[in-house]
């Protein structure tokens, strides 16, 4: 591999994702006792006698880490229909991105995958198109099929059929080559409008399901019969339907059923009774049954969660909990120097990583009050852990530092009483300001809570603003609460911050600004408290800040105390603020890594600041990926390799940066970005215009892909070609060497 190719990897961050397998979509059967399931974090390989194998995920293999559907095709190519923006496949150790720029219909979200008649089919949101490992051409038949949603494909010898959003159509094995042509099409009639979201074929019948319940068309019939009508039940669907060995299986609501003649039964003990399936598969002769955590209609579409799947074992379903993340939606983490790794997620209470084990998760059965929402997590800095589910108080965990949970603790802590908690949670009344926290922090002497009200137009009157304290949760506890009348500015509190062991900053909710409270060194002790600008005050745009609604803040060895604000970053100047670097969009968090350089996560991407220098980083020069941004996002230094984990509704992203430059920012820059190979010429600029430049093209893998090479910078450009042919969609790491300097950049190349 060329050394200055290395240099550049040293240099460039490299960003990794812990993400969640739980929640599987579909799967596709590997031609032996095997199958490939699509999952909410990837692709993973399962077999019954092996259990997981091989998995793949995003950034190593995958663009996003969102996988809807799978297919091994008849020449062994692993086909993934992702839900952001890409198909790929899978050959011999190479990975293809396929993207509207290679036909696929609408705005690239792929739903469904199927081979027939020497093609591959794809149902995307947009469209239907079919074609092979150059390309996909879009399917429309004139007046009869144009579907703007595929949400299901199923093959049989003599037939496609596909199930879109209007109904089902179907499209027999001697029209696959006229796919054009309207005569060549069926649309059944009585489908349309019943919400129908996945199609099934059996050895004779066909079969397709959704919020309407399950329709067979049953060999030698011309239209599809209800075998179970929902359409009276608004909170009920049936999610898949499948013949087995075992018989004819519907999965629902908390059951799956089987048939006995005209009569559907409950199939197996076993079955969590209120959660959601996912999908039905039979793999070396077992059943199985894929679970969602949600455990009501309205969430039915929410993927950040799983249960794996359950596998038939006589009578009995037997529950498989795939490994690793079991909710990929991260909220406030804490980063511990032994490598242990704790998570709040969205709904799956806290997620723990331990070194030389790997994750677990810490939920109702195991004492905490409530698994969802769980936005806080931080150490005592005595022992354990803190957490924080959302309506449900502050819950403390000592694990013993272990994996193996006999002997943990979980006690809970609360306003008054709650109106439900699980069974087995330790409920203790506390003199806290509302069961409403959104994030905690450590002290050298203690903890701090940010408090927010539950409804502040219904209910303005409810105790509520910030929280220190410290002592013994087994024994007796101190608790400060700092609300209304304290000197507090605002009781809806967004975030807290200490600066030192004797101050913090808070943040305020709805353009509240901040406010600085300096304290006596315990937080338990109000009786030296001092509010900055005033009691009752608060820095606003009057004192500086680029905005008044301020999310984080960050103290910066040498430079000082910044704020991340709705319009940029902003530095304290000690008596208010003024605007900080370049950035001018919304900052909800940030944080140091070990080498003093700031990543805040911003609407753009991720910024990173070194050296006075402001690059930003998206899905278009790196491999991280950006996803919608919550009410709040978290952010935390990583002690064991000096990196920087930021929570995302992907998962948990760990970047870290070796080298002293990130591949942008030094100078070079390329234009436009993204390149559209055959559309623009790309241009290079920041340097020198009158000299010589060579650029070396690398791809991802470290394969010298080519060279391009100009008398001058300004007259250097690039069509997408490479040594007389043009290069595949994806991002290319560049060496551009110019008077004997080399630069490093990234190229984002679609076509």
């Amino acid at each position: 591999m060329h050394i200055l190719f290395l240099i550049l990897l040293s240099a460039a961050p490299q960003w990794e994702l812990n993400t969640s397998v739980s929640y599987i979509y579909n799967v596709s059967s590997d031609h032996d006792n095997g199958v490939w399931c699509a999952s909410s974090g990837g692709v993973f390989h399962y077999s019954p006698e092996s259990g997981i194998g091989v998995v793949y995920s995003c950034p190593d293999d995958l663009p996003i880490p969102d996988c809807r559907d799978v297919l091994l095709d008849s020449e062994n190519r692993l086909w993934v229909a992702t839900g952001g923006d890409y198909l790929v496949m899978e050959s011999g150790g190479t990975w293809t991105n396929y993207s509207s720029f290679e036909g696929v219909p609408g705005q690239g979200r792929v739903n469904a995958l199927a081979e027939s008649g020497n093609h591959i089919w794809i149902g995307c949101n947009g469209g239907f198109a079919r074609g092979d490992s150059l390309g996909f051409v879009p399917v429309t038949a004139a007046g009869v099929f144009d579907p703007q949603d595929v949400y299901s494909l199923a093959q049989r010898n003599d037939t496609l059929w596909v199930c879109t959003g209007r109904g089902v159509y179907s499209l027999p094995t001697d029209s696959l080559h006229d796919p054009y042509n309207p005569d060549s099409w069926s649309f059944f009639q009585e489908t349309q409008g019943l919400l129908l979201s996945r199609i099934r074929t059996g050895e004779q019948s066909v079969y397709v399901c959704g919020a309407s319940g399950a329709l067979e068309l049953e060999p030698g019939g011309d239209s599809f019969q209800f075998m179970i009508d929902y359409t009276g039940a608004a909170d009920s669907a049936i999610v898949d339907v499948m013949e087995t060995s075992a018989g004819l299986l519907a999965a629902g609501h908390g059951v799956v059923f089987r048939q006995e003649g005209t009569v559907w039964s409950r199939f197996g003990t076993g079955i969590p009774v209120y959660r959601w399936p996912t999908v039905l598969f039979e793999v070396a002769g077992k059943v199985h049954c894929g679970f969602s955590y949600v455990d009501n209609i309205i969430d039915i579409n929410n993927t950040q969660t799983g249960m794996g799947f359950f596998y038939l074992n006589g009578n009995e379903w037997g529950h498989f909990v795939t490994p690793g993340m079991q909710c990929k939606n991260t909220h406030q983490m804490s980063a511990c120097e032994d490598g242990r790794l704790y998570a709040g997620t969205h709904a799956r209470g806290v997620q723990a990583y331990y070194p030389g084990y790997g994750w677990r998760s810490y939920v109702e059965s195991d004492g905490m009050p409530n698994s969802f929402q769980t936005l806080s997590v931080a150490s005592d800095p005595q022992r354990g852990i803190w957490a924080s589910s959302y309506h449900f108080g502050l819950s403390w965990i000592r694990d013993n530092a272990s994996y193996e949970s006999s002997g943990d603790t979980i006690l809970t802590f609360v306003k008054d009483s709650l109106e439900w908690h699980s069974a087995e949670a330790t409920i203790i009344p506390a003199d806290i300001p509302n069961n409403q926290p959104v994030m905690l922090v450590s002290q050298s002497n203690g903890m701090w809570g940010a408090f927010r009200q539950f409804d502040p137009a219904g209910s303005p009157d409810e105790p509520s603003g910030i929280l220190g304290f410290n002592g013994d949760p087994a024994g007796t506890m101190n608790w400060a609460p700092r609300v209304g009348g304290s000197g507090i500015a605002s009781v809806n509190v967004r975030a807290v911050y200490p600066a030192s062991n004797d101050s913090l900053w808070v943040a305020f909710e709805t353009g509240g600004g901040c406010q600085l409270l300096v304290h006596s060194g315990n937080p338990s002790d109000m009786s030296d408290d001092s509010w900055y600008p005033g009691s009752g005050q608060a820095f606003s745009t009057a004192s500086g800040l680029p905005s008044s609604e301020v999310f984080c803040f960050l103290k910066v060895p040498g430079t000082g105390l910044l704020a991340g604000t709705a319009e940029g970053l902003a530095l304290w100047t000690g008596s208010g603020f003024t605007q900080y670097q370049s950035i001018t969009e919304q900052i909800k968090t940030m944080a140091l890594d070990a080498r003093g350089r700031i990543w805040c996560m911003g609407e753009a991407g991720v910024y990173r600041i070194s050296d006075g220098q402001v690059s930003v980083y998206n899905s278009l020069n790196s491999d991280f990926v950006e996803s919608p941004q919550y009410l709040w996002e978290y952010s935390a230094t990583d002690p064991v390799n000096g990196g920087v984990y930021l929570s995302s509704a992907e998962g948990l992203w760990l970047v870290n940066q070796t080298g002293d430059s990130g591949g942008t920012g030094n100078g070079v820059s390329f234009y436009p970005q993204p390149f559209i190979s055959g559309e623009d010429q790309l241009r290079l600029c920041g340097v020198d215009e009158d000299s010589p430049v060579t650029v070396e093209f690398f791809g991802l893998d470290g394969s010298h892909a080519g060279t391009v090479s100009a008398q001058s910078v300004s007259s250097w450009i690039w069509d997408g070609s490479l040594d007389g042919n043009k290069v595949a969609s994806g991002v290319y790491m560049v060496l551009v060497t110019v008077n004997d300097v080399v630069y490093p950049a990234r190229i984002s190349v679609v076509r």
